[in-house]
């Protein structure tokens, strides 16, 4: 059942061609820069590009260091196009 306090993120990787979908996130951090975002359930609709790091908090932390790539956020699904990837770390 969805937790309906809390963020869906779908990560979509053009270089290994491949999808993840993270459901119950708590928080999204966005780093690089041009932006220090920390976005949760309900913040406004946002269109950015990366370049720097972002760390997605949901059961497991999730951290993408290093990427190039676009964000989205609408309707609490925040989205995620990586261009180019450094590291991918779960903690």
């Amino acid at each position: 059942m969805e937790n309906n306090n809390e963020l869906k993120v779908i990560v979509l990787d053009s270089k290994q061609i491949a999808m993840k979908v993270i459901e119950n996130v708590k928080i999204v951090r966005v780093k690089s820069d041009k932006y220090n975002l920390l976005i949760m359930k309900d913040y406004w609709p946002v269109v950015g590009e990366i370049n720097g790091k972002i760390v997605i908090e949901a059961e497991e932390s999730l951290t993408f260091e290093n990427i190039e790539g676009f964000f989205s956020l609408s309707h609490n699904v925040f989205h995620l196009i990586i261009k180019e990837t450094g590291d991918e770390n779960n903690e």
